[in-house]
């Protein structure tokens, strides 16, 4: 061969060599590895647990909520009531009242020489 030939043919197989090295350092890009799908589904599930967590402290808050207001709707009703028993009491503690059965009901008279008047507090 000539040396003009071999120098052609040295430099066809240097490519080819250049071209397979280039096939062999190429990386697939895309591709997920199984430390980035662990670090996703990690990821996911503190999500979800964050999630789920708030969503139960959130009706945890509305039920509460709920029986407070429940509580202060029972505690008007209450107060309500004992005004109305407290005007009762009132009303048939007269003086006037109790007069008027001890004398049309139980046939009694007020006789003011025989009254005595009690302090409450001595």
């Amino acid at each position: 061969m000539s040396n003009l030939a071999y120098k052609y043919q040295q430099q066809q197989t240097q490519k080819k060599q250049v071209e397979v090295k280039q096939q062999s350092v190429y990386i697939e890009s895309g591709r997920i590895t199984r430390g980035e799908k662990l670090l996703w589904m990690m990821l996911v599930l503190a999500f979800v647990t964050a999630s789920i967590f708030m969503v139960s402290n959130y009706a945890s808050i509305y039920n509460m909520n709920t029986s407070i207001q429940q509580v202060e709707a029972d505690q008007r009703v209450q107060l309500k009531q004992n005004e109305e028993l407290q005007v009762k009491v009132t009303e048939l503690s007269a003086p006037d009242r109790i007069m008027d059965i001890a004398q049309d009901e139980l046939g009694m008279t007020l006789d003011d020489q025989n009254v005595e008047v009690i302090n409450k507090g001595s």
